[in-house]
């Protein structure tokens, strides 16, 4: 693998804006060079379905039928502020912004990992069985594009996901499930200067609530937030209704259920002593995944680290990514750590080796027995 053409692809993609649903232009750049190499490119309805450029792309190429098909997966997105990008390199071989903006190395460190590691096993004829890769839309926006896959495309049997933080070596081997959840208070309209006591107020029944329900880190597995607080109303009005929105995570489905039980109730409690009421909801957003020692797939990545080098250092994550929503349509991913650090923020950065030992992990994976 030659440095300077992982330095100039990286270079390239970052330069290209791709906001959430704005990635058409990293999608014609993506398939362009996996064409190149003779890989079959499609585009699923993601795009018409959110609203976007374009689509997720899933590309396939061909291998030896009696090895398993693997796939190796990034997203094409980036947070705000992404547009324009000015990537500098400095001496010790580390890409920055200019400071105004993200420099997008979530993920397009990834997808130039895979793009590097498709052209290798291409150019130099290494043996591997049948190989997809998928570049998603939206991943940034609650893993939106992944949500709306077509997963009838997907043929892979396990998949890797060059999409996490933290040195190579790291594997994200536990996920939490994500639930967000919204409640409506309900109290009673008075004038606020004139008759207060008639009123009953929507917004003290939630804060409350708020103070009554378990917030933050639970336990080890668990977390709860409060994202939006809303109780729009003038100042001479008790108000009637406030809104509550956030989520809850865990690592355990059980304590998922209490911790949700339990909010559910403090809201319930608040409501009730101050004469009003409550409408409680929560949606599932992604379930949750664990990889054990034994799991076939993580004794893979574990396989394809330590044939380059590296320690294996399994960590349990907190947050959601793309590999979370394959893992439930029947395709086991792992998420690994591919040395990006300070993401989503304007101080963002990855070393350009990195990005080589990556793209030689997913070589690994893909090609051994």
């Amino acid at each position: 693998m030659e440095m300077e053409h992982i330095r100039n692809t990286f270079l390239d993609l970052v330069q290209i804006s791709s906001h959430s649903l704005h990635e058409g232009a990293v999608a014609a750049y993506c398939r362009a060079r996996l064409e190149q190499l003779g890989f079959v490119v499609e585009e699923d309805d993601a795009g018409r379905q959110l609203g976007g450029e374009t689509g997720n792309l899933i590309a396939t190429l061909p291998g030896d039928p009696s090895k398993p098909c693997m796939m190796l997966a990034a997203h094409m997105d980036t947070v705000i502020p992404g547009e324009h990008v000015r990537p500098s390199v400095d001496e010790q071989g580390v890409v920055w912004s200019d400071g105004t903006t993200v420099l997008g190395a979530d993920d397009k460190a990834g997808v130039t990992a895979i793009l590097t590691a498709a052209a290798e096993m291409v150019n130099n004829h290494l043996p591997h069985g049948p190989l997809q890769v998928v570049f998603t839309i939206g991943e940034e926006i609650g893993l939106q594009g992944a949500k709306h896959l077509d997963r009838s495309k997907l043929k892979a049997e396990f998949g890797l996901s060059l999409d996490s933080g933290g040195a190579l070596g790291t594997l994200v081997i536990a996920g939490p499930a994500q639930v967000k959840w919204e409640a409506i208070f309900t109290g009673k309209a008075a004038h606020a200067g004139v008759a207060p006591e008639r009123g009953v107020s929507a917004i003290k029944m939630a804060a409350g609530g708020v103070a009554r329900m378990p917030h933050g880190r639970v336990d080890a597995e668990t977390t709860v937030n409060v994202g939006s607080f809303v109780g729009d109303g003038p100042t001479n009005i008790v108000p009637d209704r406030a809104q509550l929105v956030g989520e809850a995570r865990s690592r355990s489905n059980e304590k998922l259920e209490r911790v949700l039980a339990d909010i559910e109730k403090a809201f319930e409690e608040a409501a009730h002593a101050a004469g009003g009421t409550v409408a409680f909801q929560a949606t599932r957003m992604y379930d949750g995944f664990r990889f054990a020692d034994g799991d076939p797939l993580r004794q893979r990545v574990e396989a394809a680290l330590q044939k380059l080098g590296f320690t294996p250092a399994p960590v349990e994550g907190g947050g959601g990514s793309d590999a979370n929503i394959y893992t439930s349509f029947g395709v086991p991913t792992m998420n690994i750590g591919i040395g990006y650090e300070d993401i989503h923020s304007v101080h963002e950065h990855i070393r350009l080796a990195d990005i080589k030992s990556a793209a030689e992990v997913a070589v690994a994976f893909c090609t051994q027995d």
